[in-house]
């Protein structure tokens, strides 16, 4: 199956079942840095945080400023940007199911671009999920748009 129809599938079966709208690479230095500090709490980031990153200026609020390169805890929905059914480690986060990467694509402070570390894999997911990992304030131009936003992920949870 295409992977804009599964994305497609995504989002139709997420929203159906009633779901909420919670809507770059790194180097080896940051996967060690991230290893080093993963006993630390990560600090729950809701979307309209995200949000008060002025996409004219780039000019981000000082709540948005305390957890640029912070470990942080985001909800939300992944967009593959693989095509494997299983797993992915590369993906978009977005806020909702129905924000997909086809036209017109989220806005890009709506989009946070995931790579995750140490070759972990993110689970497919039809549902939302928390992802955990260390957030960037960085335009990120990738093959559907530009994010603002990037991470280092460690894990994917569901979200309850």
């Amino acid at each position: 199956m295409p992977l804009w129809l599964r994305i497609t599938l995504l989002s139709i079966v997420g929203f159906s079942l009633g779901f909420a709208g919670i809507y770059s690479l790194m180097n080896q230095d940051d996967a060690n840095s991230l290893s080093a500090s993963a006993n630390s709490k990560p600090v729950e980031v809701e979307w309209s945080t995200l949000r008060d990153l002025d996409l004219d200026t780039g000019a981000a609020s000082p709540q948005l400023k305390k957890v640029d390169g912070q470990r942080v805890r985001i909800p939300g929905f992944i967009v593959p940007l693989e095509d494997n059914m299983d797993s992915v480690s590369e993906f978009l986060l977005v806020p909702s199911p129905t924000a997909c990467i086809h036209t017109p694509p989220p806005p890009a402070n709506q989009m946070v671009h995931v790579r995750m570390a140490g070759g972990r894999k993110a689970s497919r997911s039809w549902g939302p999920v928390w992802l955990q990992g260390r957030l960037r304030i960085t335009d990120v131009m990738g093959p559907y748009g530009k994010s603002s936003f990037e991470m280092l992920g460690e894990l994917t949870e569901p979200y309850q």
